[in-house]
């Protein structure tokens, strides 16, 4: 059973990880994983078994859960997998395959019960790890903790770094018994020569999980509209969202990082009182949260900043985590989740102006006999929602080389007033390589297009051209590296920034070059580039050379030979008839939807105004 059938759409969001599209998990490939401990081993076996499914990274996973009758929790369909085996954690040292990583997620995240017991239990198996790690000569060791090894503050501003400990009494038992497990495990690792990694988490959120946190009863009471009480902290707390825990994990064990870290979430680190007043603020009266100061809630503020000084961003913010964790508690939460604060609340207006801009569209080029095509995330709308994509605040349209050149010949003096084009080849402050049309009296500017203050910042719509390219794949391979590298001399000048693709001895020709070369020569070079092979009378293929797919190289020109109609938020816009071989190229499996926490407008907009469209809406719908 693939992992997307298996887990709800909650799920699926933290097992598809940032990590997974961003730091591409090399390092789980053809590894065996041995994953032990309670609730949490098993989301991140989850996680792996994710990026099997969708990189073919062939990673074997051996699960050895803590607690009795755990794998029942496992759906019945992901237990018969072959990737995948179990055993339990008190059993680890009868596993007779060979264990590459070993991840051991001891109490993190599990709420601990207090007893004799447990605490035998949970250091037997951390001596139990060792042992098969040694007698597996694996590779790399990871342990993770959570926030109740600091203990408690001392004062409400405290907050802890890696090697400081808070105040916690003889008779704490839950932070005596994490400090327990994450030193035995340090010491042996440390003794016996295995290169370990310690992350160290805030309170764990995760949205259709079963993680303790101490919020799970005030998610399912804001979701359901309910009163609930919450214990007022007099410290600050930080919290951590699943996937980047996970996202810390793939990024250590990539870096070969070892040594202890604190993993946080975006803007993570608030008191409970504010806590509680982010829930009102994004669902109003259904956040019914008394604040008291009877009862405790465990968690500590956490500095983070070492291992953000090595490189790592987390990519979920608690705003983010909150609206998702109350959001699975609501059985009524709509197939298309979005977001509903993008854009101020504005996102139903935006996609009605761009709207407007199809119909615009639409109506010059039946005048002037032109052929367009809803192109990119908008066709991908238009075949799955029959529209826009929910959360989607642009619009991409497509035209071949001689109906793009020919609409933009006959757009400015077609288009309504206050509607402009903007045209890489006549503007000399317009830098982009594909054209687009703004609404001159809005602002919907980018962090990056704000400071190019010469270049119309108004509300805008993309318009792509999809070029011929060489009929041979070498040939189009060179033609891709040819408008990349055009592509970055005029971005990275424009925008004042290095030129690094990883490789060092290319990325110091690309600056060379970069510095010599006039920002308009380069975009001349890029614009003669992707018209190459514009007289070519038998391409079979044409190329994304304006667009984010210029790496895949050709695909098949047939795919936009012929138009169909279809059905697009009420009226009939025009598509490829091979729309679903084209998309298939683009995407893959185009109808699976995006992950949750994706679910975001897709710029950095940092100031929007839409004037006199702020409320807008189209009258004569057909």
């Amino acid at each position: 059973m693939l992992m997307k059938e298996a887990l709800n759409v909650f799920q699926a969001d933290w097992a598809t990880t940032p990590a997974m599209r961003e730091l591409k998990p090399e390092c789980f490939k053809n590894k065996t994983v041995l994953i032990s401990g309670h609730e949490i081993a098993r989301d991140l076996a989850f996680t792996l078994l994710t990026f099997n499914d969708k990189l073919n990274l062939n990673t074997k996973v051996v699960l050895a859960y803590a607690d009795l009758g755990f794998d029942k929790k496992i759906p019945a369909g992901v237990l018969e997998r072959d990737d995948i085996v179990y055993c339990e954690q008190n059993r680890v040292s009868g596993i007779k395959q060979k264990v590459d990583i070993v991840i051991h997620t001891g109490l993190c995240a599990h709420k601990i019960s207090e007893s004799i017991d447990e605490f035998a239990a949970e250091t037997k198996a951390v001596k139990d790890l060792i042992n098969l790690a040694v007698e597996k000569k694996s590779q790399k060791m990871l342990l993770l903790s959570d926030s109740r090894v600091y203990g408690k503050g001392a004062n409400k501003f405290r907050s802890f770094s890696e090697t400081e400990s808070g105040i916690a009494g003889a008779d704490d038992y839950r932070v005596q018994l994490t400090r327990t497990i994450e030193n035995t495990f340090i010491k042996l690792c440390g003794d016996n020569k295995l290169a370990l990694t310690v992350l160290r988490t805030g309170v764990v959120l995760a949205a259709g999980s079963n993680l303790y946190n101490g919020l799970e009863d005030v998610f399912a009471a804001v979701a359901k509209g309910e009163q609930i009480s919450l214990y007022s902290t007099d410290n600050k707390v930080t919290f951590t969202y699943l996937s980047d825990i996970t996202n810390a994990v793939v990024y250590t064990l990539t870096k070969n990082l070892t040594d202890v870290y604190n993993v946080e979430s975006i803007n993570s680190t608030v008191s409970t009182g504010t806590l509680a007043a982010m829930l009102h603020d994004i669902f109003g009266d259904h956040a019914k949260i008394d604040m008291t100061d009877s009862g405790s809630f465990e968690g500590v503020e956490l500095n983070c900043g070492k291992l953000a000084f090595t490189g790592f961003s987390p990519a979920i913010d608690l705003k983010t985590a909150l609206e998702l964790c109350v959001m699975s508690f609501n059985e009524k939460a709509p197939k298309d989740f979005r977001f509903p604060d993008e854009h101020g609340g504005r996102l139903d207006s935006i996609q009605q102006v761009l709207l407007g801009y199809l119909l615009e569209v639409d109506r010059i080029c039946k005048k002037h006999n032109i052929q367009w095509y809803l192109g990119g995330g908008t066709l991908l709308g238009a075949a799955r929602h029959k529209g826009f994509i929910p959360w989607d605040d642009d619009v991409d349209i497509m035209m071949l080389r001689e109906d793009y050149d020919k609409f933009l010949e006959v757009a400015p003096d077609e288009l309504p007033e206050g509607m402009i084009l903007s045209d890489p080849k006549k503007d000399k402050y317009y830098n982009y390589a594909y054209a687009k049309l703004r609404l001159t009296d809005t602002v919907f500017a980018t962090d990056f297009s704000k400071h190019h203050k010469n270049m119309s910042n108004g509300f805008a719509f993309d318009i792509f051209c999809h070029d011929k390219t060489a009929n041979s794949k070498l040939g189009q391979k060179l033609h891709s590296q040819l408008t990349l590298f055009w592509l970055a001399m005029v971005f990275n000048k424009w925008n004042h920034r290095r030129v690094y693709n990883g490789k060092k001895v290319q990325s110091a020709i690309s600056n060379f070059c970069k510095n010599i070369f006039p920002l308009r020569f380069s975009m001349r070079m890029l614009l003669f580039t992707l018209e190459m092979f514009k007289h070519k009378k038998n391409a079979k293929y044409l190329y994304d050379g304006m667009g984010y797919s210029v790496h895949k190289g050709g695909f098949d020109k047939s795919f936009l030979d012929n138009e169909i109609r279809v059905d697009f938020c009420g009226y009939k816009m025009p598509v490829p008839e091979k729309y679903k071989e084209y998309l298939t190229n683009h995407y893959g499996d185009f109808m699976e939807l995006a992950p949750l926490s994706s679910r975001i407008m897709g710029h950095d907009i940092t100031l929007t105004d839409l004037n006199k469209y702020a409320d807008f809406k189209i009258s004569n719908k057909k």
